[in-house]
């Protein structure tokens, strides 16, 4: 694979989770000012796929 590919991956990883942790922080405040309890439980799950996409490996190809 190609270096290029191998930087667009993790740049697209690193987007996603960048995109989850903005909707994860933005349920942690409708949470703790609207709705305490449903706000919170959706935003764990958010925080923890934002964590997954974040520290994900790469693929095999891209490993050195």
């Amino acid at each position: 694979m190609k270096r290029i590919d191998c930087l667009f991956e993790r740049v697209s990883s690193v987007g996603v989770a960048v995109a989850l942790l903005f909707m994860a922080m933005g349920l942690s405040v409708i949470g703790i000012t609207v709705l305490p309890v449903l706000g919170l439980v959706l935003a764990l799950p958010v925080f923890v796929a934002a964590g997954f996409f974040l520290f994900s490996p790469s693929s095999k190809e891209c490993t050195l």
